[in-house]
């Protein structure tokens, strides 16, 4: 399987990749690509929008990912090292089948593997063989006055700036849902309506399931402006075995939030607020969170710095023995949510992320960051990326975590081809030190990947 999908890339590789990938790769743009094959049909890269019966038209497509991190002292020391770092390997294969005006089919399959776990592969690591998208689709034909359609079936979701639901990029290991999904356009106006349920990722060959405990529905609807534009949403999330620091119960729970985001000649912003309620177990929930990335960039200035300070804070748990539950839930987020080291999630947080990108060339980028990180509440703890529970609050009334700074570039060598490396180095802060979490955190990655 793994020399199959290197073989692909080779062969395909003979030809500039023109289309223009999207996150969801079944939101792919390759007009232009249709358009260089419909003057040269002998092109070898015409693999998409191509005809194979009558009002039927078929595109294909994939990608291949590698990627070597290390990690010394993961967690903070309180997971085991790994001793020569671990490497990954991520493909997926997909065809588009469209069916006149209407339908369309969509199936995806990827695999997933990962060497040198010194704990073995987590969920997100490996992942042999299974769909991460597999749906039929019903639209209706677009005019000016908009459209509207439906999805049913194994599918990716990801929203706004995937801060509540992501399809979880960084990891080795996507995230899909079992869902049925409707959208309309009007104007400038999108609107999705969507019932769903996360699929629980095995490590075997088409053996991943449904979760049976939890379930996320919801309303999300984007305005696009010329300035300014608009998300705002409305989710309901359900899990029968949550966790947090006062115990295990039935979490129900809605989020309302908007998010405002747009750019005016060098500023750029990213604003959203989220606030939420319902019931977990016989505890009342009262919860939010606000997230700010404000951003200016010098394009006079060689290098074209942007530089932007990221301000955001999550509730935490106040008292876990008064009856309510405050820590925010934000339910599918990024999987590398403040960095790729990956090792904090956003619930009960308070941070202050100062960043700055450098163009070095026209392929090439630089970011550097520095990430302070706070607990909001003294009386809850601190979460993973995954929502698991890392250390309890304890006898600790320290509030610092931890300081993360981070250097990363991102190489483009050719139309298809990315390629990145980090480095970050994370000090504990007082609150990790006083409940056993001692150790400096030093990190390296390293990616190639491969887009067709």
């Amino acid at each position: 399987m793994r020399a199959a999908w290197l073989g692909i890339a080779l062969l395909l590789a003979t030809d500039a990749a023109l289309a223009q990938f999207r996150p969801l790769r079944f939101d792919d743009d390759f007009s232009a690509q249709r358009q260089s094959c419909a003057e040269d049909e002998n092109r070898i890269a015409c693999w998409k929008d191509r005809p194979v019966a009558d009002h039927v038209r078929m595109s294909i497509g994939g990608d291949l990912r590698w990627r070597y991190e290390h990690a010394d002292n993961p967690r903070y020391g309180l997971e085991r090292q790994d001793r020569w770092g671990v490497l990954m390997q991520r493909g997926s294969v997909f065809a588009d089948l469209r069916l006149g005006e209407h339908w369309r089919g969509f199936a995806q399959l990827a695999s997933s593997y990962t060497k040198g776990r010194a704990a073995g592969p987590s969920p997100v690591d490996e992942n042999r063989l299974d769909p991460t998208n597999l749906f039929l689709e019903w639209r209706s034909a677009g005019d000016d006055e908009g459209n509207f359609g439906m999805r049913v079936g194994v599918q990716e979701l990801q929203f706004g700036s995937g801060r509540a639901i992501d399809a979880r990029e960084g990891p080795n290991v996507r995230r899909s849902f079992e869902a049925v999904r409707a959208y309309a356009t009007t104007g400038s106006w999108r609107v999705d309506a969507f019932v769903a349920a996360p699929r629980q990722n095995r490590q075997g060959s088409f053996d991943d399931v449904r979760s049976p405990t939890q379930a996320l529905r919801g309303v999300y609807a984007t305005r696009t402006g010329d300035v300014t534009s608009l998300d705002v949403y409305a989710l309901h999330y359900e899990d029968t075995v949550a966790r947090y620091a006062q115990g295990v119960a039935h979490e129900r729970r809605w989020s309302l939030g908007t998010r405002v985001f747009g750019g005016h000649k060098a500023w750029d912003w990213n604003w959203e607020f989220a606030a939420q309620g319902g019931r977990f177990g016989d505890a009342e929930i009262r919860a939010w969170s606000l997230a700010t990335d404000t951003g200016y960039t010098f394009d006079e200035v060689a290098s074209q710095p942007r530089v932007a300070l990221l301000l955001a804070v999550a509730s935490g748990d106040e008292d876990p023995d008064d009856g309510r539950l405050g820590t925010l839930n934000p339910f599918y987020p990024r999987g590398n949510y403040f960095g790729d080291e990956a090792t904090l999630g956003p619930r009960n947080f308070f941070n202050i992320h100062p960043a700055l990108t450098l163009r070095l060339a026209s392929r090439v980028q630089l970011n550097a960051s520095l990430d302070l990180f706070w607990r909001y509440s003294v009386r809850d703890g601190v979460y993973a990326p995954n929502g698991m529970l890392i250390r309890t609050a304890g006898d600790s009334d320290a509030r610092y975590v931890a300081t993360i700074a981070s250097l990363g570039t991102i190489w483009t060598p050719a139309p298809g081809w990315s390629s990145t490396a980090v480095v970050a180095y994370a000090r504990p802060g007082a609150f990790l030190r006083e409940t056993g979490a001692t150790d400096a955190l030093s990190f390296i990655s390293l990616s190639l990947q491969y887009r067709f």
